[in-house]
């Protein structure tokens, strides 16, 4: 739900009916278009879709960049971050299975990294690879073992060893790999010519980061081999045109990533190679290269074999890891060939429908106008609630028709529903512009909560249609008087109520009207329980909780069933006040903050201080006793005073002050829990003190 917005003067000036601008809209349109569809349809559009292909291939180029230096990224980050790591000992190169571990987990991370190895100035190795079937292959060679060692461990993908093979013939050398020799000679990041693992087939690059100890000396050098077959993947899944393609190059105009991966590897005399530009045998592509090395445009239109084709060529930044380029190349008609035919066909067409649709439109804006003005007006009522039956809308348009049939179902729904959901409830929303939106905010919140005592005694004497009729009764009360004072009753929680003020709109008497609501539901239940006393029906004695503070209120469920809801610990504290109502055999219970707001409206005695289960801060409770200046009789007012003054007697510590207070309350008020509860307590500590620590705390050990 969004927030209702009057128009402006503004607006409602500048507006005008359905059926006018229906009529000035295809006029208009007749006079200012026709003439220029015409002339300049055909060039016109031309442009616009060249410059959208143009628009779109610099998207696809920058989009094949970004997914490129995003899949490098991490190799040359986690060479570098290895070396950092190495060199400051938090990862140690002569711990092997630390090493083992770490090029595990890393490998795990990263499913572009394929392979991550160690070799170092003594020509000691190891290296972590993920082979096809997941298990991963850890070869360590040691030089400077007697015999030298070359073991091959093969481990799961949690790093559990699996078989471990052992050789003393060692021929491998990372001293001797380029990746070892470039990453010494620049002594930073450096990326590998593009080549072909022999092992799969693949293209692939290496990033080496060299390792060095504090004083700049090289020890080794990390590295990572990075399979571009990903890449492949990702460019045989672009869309351009119907026919277009994109692909990279390097430097040596070698294909590193092409849509079809099987194109790009050559093999000669036993070894494989990247395959070049020009010998994928395509004529367009080599025409487009031709062109770019010939006049060294980024953006180009060639033949080939009486096609045109656009073609975009473009190098990477010159932050990114390697001089490469993106290219692209589509065939000019994936673009404009349809729009030729069509372009042609709608010169014809408008003429025709725009001549045909200006008599159409006048007679369609009559039948229109008129009935959707009146569905504008019901959808309005129903808007804001209103949902009073509306004289049925007539129309010989079937979907006017549906419109005004759909509406009135809507209304009928709508007042079904509003019995789920208060109306009220729902205007204050609409007003407030509350979205039906998971979430909500802190506010400062009035919550209800009531229930009935013992109620599962009555349950069990009754059956389920009697009780049933006999709840929804006592509902129907209390919750008329609720909504009355502007509670907006939340749920029925088994025999419970839980209602709250201040939400959706503010209300700076909300502690007042939660207090009023409360004292009225109590003389109403006496009402309804000597009646039902009378006709021989069960009693519903009930226990309220009231309490005042920040609260958390808003929607509250799931996508596709939300509460518009309170939370929070203000929540909490008002529904453990009703439960407490039991311990002191009282009716309601409210907060400090709630008695510290409507002190001087209503009666009210403090009952204890208690720390409810689960916090540790504790609070002021109290009994609210009736309204002030509302009829209320001298013996409320003296019991509250009376009973007030013995309480503060009674936190003083004046055990023998406090007997006597309770005790001539005792007597004037026999029945009176709350005083036969503290005259017990005060006569309790006279024979036996608390402790010097005592601070008159009661913590309730249940919710």
């Amino acid at each position: 739900m969004s927030a209702v917005k009057k128009p402006g003067i503004l607006s409602i000036f500048t507006s005008h009916s359905f059926y006018v601008r229906i009529v000035t809209a295809f006029v208009g349109l007749l006079l200012v278009t026709v003439l220029p569809i015409v002339s300049y349809n055909y060039y016109q559009n031309r442009g616009i879709i060249l410059e959208s292909a143009d628009d779109l291939m610099n998207q696809i180029t920058l989009n094949v960049m970004e997914k490129t230096a995003n899949f490098l990224l991490p190799a040359s980050t986690v060479v570098e971050i290895s070396a950092r790591l190495a060199k400051t000992g938090v990862l140690s190169c002569s711990n092997h299975q630390q090493l083992e571990l770490y090029t595990a987990g890393v490998l795990k991370s990263f499913p572009q990294i394929c392979m991550l190895f160690l070799g170092d100035e003594q020509g000691n190795y190891l290296r972590s690879w993920r082979l096809p079937d997941g298990n991963i292959e850890t070869r360590i060679i040691e030089r400077q073992t007697s015999p030298p060692r070359d073991v091959i461990k093969y481990c799961d993908p949690e790093c559990k060893a699996l078989r471990t093979e052992t050789s003393s013939d060692i021929k491998y050398d990372p001293r001797d790999r380029p990746w070892y020799k470039g990453a010494k000679q620049t002594g930073g990041n450096y990326w590998t010519d593009l080549y072909i693992l022999f092992r799969n087939k693949k293209p692939a690059v290496t990033s080496a980061y060299p390792l060095t100890d504090n004083q700049g000396k090289l020890l080794g050098v990390w590295g990572t081999d990075i399979e571009l077959d990903e890449m492949s993947d990702f460019l045989k899944n672009l869309k351009i045109g119907k026919n277009g393609l994109a692909f990279i190059v390097n430097e040596k105009n070698e294909v590193v990533a092409y849509p079809d991966a099987s194109r790009i590897v050559k093999e000669e005399q036993g070894k494989l190679r990247p395959i070049r530009v020009e010998e994928l045998g395509l004529g367009s592509i080599t025409t487009a290269f031709e062109e770019y090395v010939k006049t060294g445009h980024n953006k180009l239109v060639v033949e080939s074999q009486g096609k045109r084709y656009l073609a975009s060529i473009r190098e990477f930044p010159q932050s990114f890891a390697a001089p490469w380029k993106v290219v692209v190349v589509v065939p000019e008609d994936d673009f404009v060939g349809g729009a030729k035919i069509i372009i042609r066909d709608t010169v014809f067409i408008c003429l025709v429908i725009l001549l045909i649709s200006i008599f159409m439109a006048i007679l369609l804006a009559r039948a229109i106008s008129k009935p959707i003005k009146l569905l504008t007006e019901e959808t309005k009522k129903i808007r804001d609630f209103h949902l009073e039956d509306s004289p049925a809308i007539k129309s010989r348009i079937k979907e006017i028709q549906l419109m005004g049939h759909a509406v009135s179902a809507m209304r009928a729904g709508l007042q079904a529903f509003r019995r789920y959901v208060p109306a009220e409830l729902v205007r204050q929303l609409v007003q407030t512009g509350e979205g039906a939106n998971l979430g909500g905010h802190k506010r400062e919140l009035t919550v209800f909560f009531s229930d009935i005592a013992g109620f599962t005694t009555i349950a069990e004497q009754l059956g389920p249609e009697e009780l049933m009729l006999h709840l929804s009764e006592y509902f129907d009360e209390l919750t008329q008087i609720l909504s009355e004072h502007r509670g907006t009753v939340d749920k029925y929680i088994g025999d419970g109520i839980m209602a709250f003020w201040g939400a959706p709109l503010p209300d700076a008497d909300q502690a007042s009207r939660a207090c009023q609501a409360a004292l009225l539901c109590q003389e109403k239940l006496q009402v309804l329980n000597q009646k039902w006393a009378d006709a021989g029906k069960i009693v519903l004695p009930t226990r309220i909780g009231i309490s005042t503070g920040e609260t958390v209120v808003g929607n509250v469920g799931s996508s596709e069933r939300i509460n518009y809801t309170v939370m929070g610990d203000n929540v909490n504290l008002a529904s453990r006040l009703e439960g407490a109502n039991r311990i002191y055999a009282t009716r309601i219970l409210v907060s400090q903050a709630t008695y510290d707001k409507v002190a001087d409206e209503f009666w009210f005695r403090p009952v204890d201080i208690i720390a409810v289960k689960g916090k540790t801060a504790e609070t002021t409770v109290y009994e609210l006793m009736g309204r002030k200046g509302a009829g209320e009789t001298d013996s409320i007012a003296e019991l509250c005073r009376e009973f007030t003054r013995g309480f503060n007697t009674y936190l003083e510590r004046n055990w023998t002050a406090g007997t006597d207070i309770f005790a001539r309350l005792a007597q004037k008020f026999p029945g009176d829990a709350p005083t036969a509860l503290y005259l017990s307590r005060c006569r309790q500590y006279l024979e036996q003190p608390p402790a010097a620590d005592w601070k008159g705390v009661t913590y309730l050990e249940s919710k």
